[in-house]
């Protein structure tokens, strides 16, 4: 029976084995392989984070610690192991500690067989080496970073001879690394700079570093220009074992500069010239403008700025797209560049505006001619696939230094004429006068005083009758929005319509005009005074707002208004904007029983593709072609052909601006019965409409 004092000093012995184990790291496992039993000492458990009494000692610790991927790993080498009857078996694998990370054991075991060859236990020790794996893997992966990086990395002895050699600098010298190691360094100079790299050695020596641009060459005798560093190698007490220097090649961005050099100058005409068309834009176009001024001021000799702006361009883009759009203006640029002297400055300031600087004027005159050369040439058919397009242009002139002596201001300027060239008509040309800065003025009035219009009630509704000529009987009313402004009086829309489109105020004229025409015409049906349709004009602009469909059902119900006796007028060039959006809004229009109508029809280019799709159910004929027929045969014809169309695509057809006998005539005669137009009545008031409603019940 054993002595009190022999277990005492076998717990002793045990604590110091314990204490002894924990303090290197190791720890004990004794796994009996017959009765399935594991002994795990207590250093075990503790260098895992746990107390002794926390783990049970059974075969299931191990596994539910051990990392799931090693205890494959672990099991397949211990079989393999006791099938070739191997007595020690050692591995790494992981483990997990308490607080969740992992940690790194080498386990080192020796396997006990019986008599007939079977195992039967394993004793051994587990032995923390998370530290040394991770310097393991650190080192591991820094040479592995070292030996693939491009660039080469070479270390050498004090006396410049080569004692590693990475992938880089098999690339980049074309030597293998058994052919370069322990040749010297200044191989890979050539032989008339060798000088270049002693220096380099002498300089590293005595500041610790070095670093320079040199030539350098390669096994087959090709120069290339690196960067080369030299950096002292030391060990742990500071003394010096080696060097390590480190090449990059620059070549390439020797070759990359004078591509550079190209490219910033390429950078350098794209900043200056418009994408597009290839002329000098707006900031080349002003460093242009500031030396003519320069050059006019020590020369004597004048100079005109012409603005250009093409008219009604946006239709085209509108109707046939942007890639026409785009083709035309640089077919024009084409025109206005071949019309144009040498020694005269055309550029595109933006979207349909030009510009030309015609130095050494002479005399005013001369600006007027080559105005007028440019409307002409401007006016020539332009032929773009499939499309035969007509454009011309508007042009304001400003005139160095009778109008302004600055740039700014001459620009400002040209463009103010340009715009009075186009109220006087669109295709014609004028020269800025004192009398037009009053005009530019007033245009910045009339578009403060618009934004004021709708809630000052300035904005006021005359309705133009519909009729069927062969009746006499009124079919419908279009509501045409007027201004009666304070000072100017009774203003039409041509005058402010623009400046709306300018400053985004459309959108709310359209919908004053929506809901105020709306409640009149209800009121009129019910007083039985009209059984008709309310034609309505609606910007492109209205009909794509978010709200849109909204406002349409709230006017509707506010008024108690019939889908039926509204009709929804769309001009030709906008509807063909937004093809699928487009239908997609027009079919939930017709789908609650709203008419729709195409309005200024032949003025636009549009796709009887497209008009097929649309859920319209009327065209109505632009009163450009009503006005010189019967006289011109063209506009007969083209009236001829649309009321045609329509027929063909089973569509009603209107034609509005008729003011004559003749043309009413022609109308009816070619199948065109619903007419509108001067002829039975101009744009009147709502008092005068209640009259002629009586008159003509």
């Amino acid at each position: 029976m054993m002595t009190s004092g022999k277990i005492e000093m076998d717990e002793r012995l045990k604590e110091r084995f314990e204490l002894a184990l924990c303090g290197s790291k190791t720890s004990i496992l004794d796994w009996d392989m017959v009765n399935h039993t594991l002994y795990i000492s207590p250093s075990w458990k503790e260098m895992l984070g746990y107390r002794d009494k926390e783990l049970p000692n059974t075969e299931g610790t191990w596994k539910k610690l051990a990392y799931p991927g090693d205890i494959v790993t672990v099991m397949k080498s211990l079989k393999e192991h006791i099938r070739e009857h191997r007595k020690v078996f050692e591995n790494n694998h992981r483990l997990q500690h308490k607080d969740g990370h992992w940690i790194w054991v080498l386990g080192r075991a020796r396997i006990i067989y019986d008599k007939e060859g079977d195992a039967i236990r394993m004793v051994g020790t587990h032995t923390d080496i998370t530290e040394e794996k991770e310097l393991q893997l650190k080192y591991f992966q820094q040479a592995q970073i070292l030996e693939q990086i491009h660039d080469a990395v070479i270390s050498l002895d004090m006396n410049g001879f080569i004692r590693s050699w990475n992938k880089g600098s098999e690339i980049l010298f074309e030597y293998r690394a058994d052919e370069i190691i322990g040749k010297n360094f200044s191989v890979l100079f050539p032989d008339n700079t060798t000088d270049t790299y002693e220096k380099g050695i002498s300089e590293l020596k005595e500041n610790g570093e070095y670093k320079a641009e040199m030539l350098l060459q390669k096994k087959s005798g090709e120069p290339l220009y690196a960067v080369l560093s030299f950096s002292l190698l030391k060990d742990e007490n500071e003394e010096t074992t080696g060097i390590v220097s480190y090449a990059h090649d620059i070549t390439e961005q020797k070759k990359a500069e004078a591509v550079l050099l190209e490219q910033k100058n390429i950078l350098r005409y794209q900043a200056h010239h418009d994408a597009l068309t290839r002329l000098p834009n707006r900031v080349l176009f002003f460093d242009r403008l500031e030396q003519s001024i320069r050059k006019t001021e020590r020369s004597k000799k004048d100079f005109a700025l012409f603005f250009i702006d093409l008219d009604k361009f946006k239709h085209i883009n509108d109707s046939l797209g942007h890639s026409i759009g785009d083709r035309v203006l640089r077919a024009t640029a084409k025109r206005i560049e071949e019309t144009i002297r040498q020694e005269d400055t055309l550029a595109r300031l933006s979207g349909d505006e030009f510009t030309v600087i015609m130095e050494d004027l002479g005399y005013p005159e001369n600006a007027s001619v080559l105005a007028e050369k440019i409307l002409l040439v401007l006016q020539k058919p332009m032929y773009i696939d499939e499309y035969t397009l007509y454009i011309s242009g508007s042009i304001g002139i400003s005139l160095y230094p009778q109008d302004a002596m600055d740039a700014e201001s001459l620009l400002k300027y040209a463009d103010t004429a340009m715009y009075k060239a186009k109220e006087n008509g669109r295709n014609t040309f004028e020269f800025y006068a004192s009398e037009m800065t009053e005009y530019a003025l007033e245009r910045m009035a009339m578009k403060t005083s618009l934004k004021e219009a709708i809630g000052k009630e300035e904005l006021c509704i005359h309705y133009q009758p519909q009729i069927d000529a062969r009746t006499e009987k009124i079919i419908g009313l279009e509501a045409l929005v007027r201004w009666q402004h304070p000072t100017r009086g009774l203003l039409y829309p041509e005058v402010f319509i623009g400046l709306a489109e300018e400053t985004g105020l459309i959108v709310d004229i359209d919908r004053w005009v929506m809901r105020t025409a709306m409640k009149q015409v209800s009121a009129w049906h019910g007083e039985a005074l009209l059984s008709d349709i309310l034609a309505l004009n609606i910007s492109i602009k209205q009909l794509e707002g978010h709200h849109f469909m909204e406002e349409i059902e709230r006017a509707l119900n506010d008024f108690a208004f019939k889908p039926a006796w509204l009709e929804l007028e769309i001009a030709e060039g906008q509807v063909m904007k937004n093809h699928t959006e487009m239908i997609t809004r027009l079919e939930k229009l017709s789908a609650m029983g709203i008419g729709i109508s195409i309005d200024d029809f032949g003025t636009g280019y549009s796709s009887l593709s497209l008009l097929k799709r649309l859920p319209i159910n009327r065209l109505k004929i632009d009163k450009s072609f009503i006005m010189d027929i019967p006289g011109d045969e063209e506009d007969m014809a083209i009236v001829k052909a649309i009321i045609a169309l329509a027929d063909s695509l089973k569509l009603d057809i209107i034609a509005e601006g008729v003011e004559t006998d003749a043309q009413k005539d022609f109308l009816v005669k070619n199948g065109c019965t619903k007419i509108q137009g001067f002829y039975y009545s101009r744009p009147i008031t709502s008092e005068q409409v209640r009259y002629f409603l009586q008159k003509h019940q």
